[in-house]
């Protein structure tokens, strides 16, 4: 039986690793809620700081065709923008173009959610030859790392094309709420909160199967942490959770390490 995924988890392509210390801007661009309190929310904002934010950063990036996104984070908008095209250059060098996606990160880190005290790696670099001669790089930043935790789908990825950086998109969280003790604070208290939970898979024709977590599919569980981004259409609440990877139901069940509650997931079985 094949079973369609619904979600998958952001892989790893580790190619050379290069540190990185950001000298950035400390600010914060987004509005959130109380700093103490859980998970910590991103808001969605006002219409006029957008307008704002956004003229500023074209200002600023002349030649890229994303923006601001509506929680003021780096992002693509349902249109690629008319961006400026750089002159043509010289190809740049590997160090070169890693060089320049530095400095752009540097300079841009209140859209990217980045820290003076950040530091990333970068995961991915490659580059391609385009329909005009000129070879593009695609450098992005490893998954952010808050605490201990790693924070689920943060990667920062940047094109380069001609010495100009002509494409954006992603960003780290400049502040993350971690309360000092969890709820579900083991791995034995996370198993008794999916223990008889029935977690849904699909059949080749789109039927649903339902599967009952048991104590024997647990034995073999594997449990590990994240932080992870559940966004709406008004805000981003940054969860804690236990990702419980289950191969014997076919499913990875994030459980959120505060309420005890299954709050999203995925089946583990492609077609």
């Amino acid at each position: 039986m094949k079973i369609a995924s619904l979600l998958k988890l952001g892989g790893r392509f580790a190619v050379l690793l290069f540190i990185l210390f950001i000298q950035g801007c400390d600010q914060n661009n987004v509005t959130l809620n109380n700093e103490l309190s859980y998970p910590t929310t991103y808001k969605k904002l006002d219409i006029e700081t957008l307008k704002l934010m956004r003229t500023e950063f074209a200002k600023a990036n002349p030649y890229l065709d994303s923006s601001i996104n509506d929680f003021g984070f780096c992002g693509f908008l349902d249109s690629l923008l008319q961006a400026q095209w750089p002159a043509r250059i010289p190809d740049l060098t590997r160090s070169e173009a890693i060089n320049v996606a530095k400095s752009f990160i540097s300079q841009n880190a209140t859209w990217l959610g980045i820290k003076a005290s950040d530091v990333f790696t970068f995961s991915i670099i490659d580059s391609s030859t385009i329909y005009e001669g000129s070879l593009k790089w695609y450098i992005s930043a490893n998954f952010q790392n808050y605490g201990g935790l790693e924070v689920y789908d943060t990667n920062i990825y940047t094109e380069i094309t001609d010495g100009k950086v002509t494409s954006c998109s992603g960003n780290w969280y400049p502040y993350i709420y971690i309360p000092s003790k969890f709820n579900i604070d083991n791995i034995a208290t996370a198993k008794a909160a999916v223990l008889n939970k029935i977690v849904y898979i699909w059949d080749i024709a789109g039927r649903p199967i339902s599967i009952t977590i048991t104590a024997e599919s647990l034995q073999t569980a594997e449990f590990s942490r994240m932080i992870l981004p559940i966004n709406t259409t008004d805000k981003i609440e940054l969860h804690i959770v236990w990702v419980i990877n289950i191969p014997k139901v076919y499913y990875v069940i994030y459980l959120d390490v505060m309420s005890g509650e299954i709050i999203g997931g995925y089946p583990t079985l492609e077609s």
